[in-house]
């Protein structure tokens, strides 16, 4: 495990309260594994609330339907469906301010995807962008929303499901490592994929 996979783990651990034994760390290679081994160290609470569905629901009732090309709004609806590229930054920052959360960044790549697909984070770290948003999913974007949001969206205290559990800690990297939230999936190398040493 190399410096910023152990302050990333350290960082985990006191989020959720617990402690990982070394022999569990080492097992560690996903972004799955770790949720899986979180989510095993950590009591939840239970309920029939669905935050996903929740914030679906808030999103799509926010979204005026003067606003939108395709009228119907389903969790598979492509974000490019909602808007148009021309319209779609002004758009994003009214959806951001009528949800007072957090959206994912835009960048040229997601007007443009034939431009530079590749970001700079402080100074040396690359990340390769490998889908923009406005090609994926309002199933996608509420996963986004809520990592992005998890310390406003959810209760470390009484966590509910694994879900949850993947959403804080997308957003726990996300924040601590600086890669972009739209490129965060669960089934990611934590080293490979994500280039977290």
């Amino acid at each position: 495990m190399g410096l910023d996979s152990v302050e990333l783990l350290m960082s985990i651990e006191n989020k959720f309260g617990i402690r990982i034994a070394d022999e569990e760390a080492k097992k560690i290679n996903t972004v799955q594994d770790l949720v899986d081994c979180v989510y095993k160290n950590i009591t939840t609470h239970p309920t029939d609330q669905c935050l996903s569905k929740i914030m679906f629901y808030k999103v799509k009732n926010l979204i005026p339907e003067s606003d939108i090309i395709n009228n119907e709004i389903e969790p598979d609806t492509v974000i490019s469906e909602l808007y148009t590229l021309p319209e779609l930054r002004k758009n994003w920052s009214i959806l951001e301010k009528r949800l007072e959360l957090k959206l994912p960044d835009l960048y040229a790549f997601d007007f443009n995807p034939n431009i530079g697909s590749s970001l700079k984070f402080l100074g040396h770290r690359t990340i390769k962008r490998n889908l923009p948003i406005t090609r994926s999913t309002i199933r996608q974007l509420i996963d986004w929303i809520i990592s992005l949001n998890s310390e406003k969206l959810i209760d470390i205290q009484t966590i509910k499901n694994k879900y949850e559990v993947e959403r804080i800690i997308c957003g726990t990297i996300h924040k601590n490592m600086g890669i972009p939230i739209s490129e965060i999936q669960v089934h990611h190398s934590i080293n490979n994929d994500l280039g977290i040493d």
